[in-house]
C-alpha cells in the first residue's frame, strides 16, 4: 500500500467515525422527538376526552403535553448544540486535515 493510499484510508475512516458518532447521537434523539410529536398527534386524533382533562386550574392535559413537546424540542436542540461542539466538530475537524493530507 502506497503513502497516499494510506491516507486517503485515513481520510475515510475519519469520516466513518463521524458519521457512526452522528448515528449513535441522533438516533435516539430523533426517535425521542417522534415519538413524542406522533403520541400528540394521536392522543389529539383519538383521546379527545383525555385532552380536556384539567391538570391544574384551566391548564388541560393538551396544552400540558403541547408545552412538554415545545420543552422537548428546545431541550433536544441545547443537547444538539452541546454533543455537535465536543463531539461532532472535532471529529469533522480531523476529517477535514486527513482529507487535506491525503490530497498532497
Amino acid at each position: 500500500m502506497s503513502l497516499n493510499e494510506a491516507r486517503t484510508n485515513a481520510a475515510h475512516d475519519a469520516v466513518r467515525s463521524l458519521v457512526a458518532a452522528k448515528f449513535r447521537y441522533l438516533t435516539p434523539m430523533t426517535l425521542t422527538f417522534m415519538i413524542s410529536y406522533i403520541g400528540l398527534t394521536a392522543v389529539a386524533g383519538f383521546a379527545k376526552s383525555w385532552m380536556t382533562v384539567k391538570v391544574a386550574g384551566p391548564l388541560t392535559l393538551g396544552f400540558a403535553l403541547i408545552f412538554f413537546n415545545y420543552i422537548l424540542s428546545w431541550a433536544l436542540a441545547l443537547i444538539y448544540e452541546h454533543v455537535a461542539n465536543k463531539v461532532f466538530d472535532p471529529l469533522a475537524a480531523k476529517a477535514v486535515a486527513a482529507r487535506r493530507e491525503s490530497m498532497t
